[in-house]
């Protein structure tokens, strides 16, 4: 099983999610469609620029036979 951890950026998790996406030969249409998702969201996610619902990761990650691990980061001025 594939696992996501540690993203520390939206542009890493972008890249990473459609590595994943692309090593399962998957279309973002058939990834989205059984996320129950648009594909748009899956798009921008790729593209490092979307946001998605902690319910709607989970679901992307089942569609992809994924582990997603939330890791809290802090921002430090």
């Amino acid at each position: 099983m594939l696992t996501i951890v540690s993203i520390s950026d939206a542009a890493e998790f972008g890249r990473r999610l459609r590595a994943v996406r692309k090593e399962q030969r998957l279309s973002q249409e058939a990834v989205a469609m059984a996320a129950g998702v648009g594909r748009g969201v899956l798009q921008k996610l790729e593209e490092g620029r979307g946001t998605v619902t902690l319910d709607s990761l989970i679901r992307i990650a089942r569609a992809l036979s994924c582990d997603v691990e939330l890791v809290a980061r802090h921002n430090h001025q």
